[in-house]
């Protein structure tokens, strides 16, 4: 078999078991690979392919992967000098009640979109053009609570 598919597949073979990892490691390694194979392609003798994936290798590791992981680490919170985007942009965020939620359900407006809400105490009963708070989300529905003044008394 020819050096280039042997490099191809390693490539390959490392960055499958990268995604059971996420640790970037093997995947930079994978780099390391796809240089070697590069060289292989280019009709560079075996020593030369090994120094390339070695080489490959250390510096993608040393050099792409610490930003690599800071941008993957904003995304998931980490970092929150960036603003939140998806769910967790709306976890916290008011609410405007459309149809009365109560333990069986409701509609509240987040930011133009509509969603199926639950109140957080499940005696609460909100009405509609109510203001509630979301504390959480589950799936596609939201967990929203409205803070009342026999909550703020003891």
């Amino acid at each position: 078999m020819d050096d280039v598919f042997i490099w191809i597949i390693v490539a390959v073979i490392l960055g499958a078991v990268e995604l059971f990892t996420g640790t970037l490691v093997l995947a930079m390694v994978a780099v390391g690979a796809v240089l070697a194979g590069v060289g292989a392609a280019i009709g560079a003798p075996l020593w030369l392919q090994a120094v390339l994936f070695g080489v490959g290798s250390v510096a993608s590791i040393f050099g792409l992967r610490p930003f690599l992981k800071q941008a993957l680490e904003s995304d998931t919170g980490a970092d929150t000098s960036h603003r939140p985007f998806g769910t967790r942009a709306i976890q916290g965020a008011e609410a405007r009640v459309i149809e009365k939620v109560d333990s069986s359900g409701g509609l509240v407006e987040i930011s133009g979109d509509n969603w199926t809400a639950y109140p957080l105490e499940p005696d609460q009963l909100l009405e509609p053009g109510d203001t509630v708070t979301v504390v959480e989300i589950k799936g596609a529905t939201v967990i929203v609570w409205k803070q009342s003044l026999s909550s703020l008394c003891p």
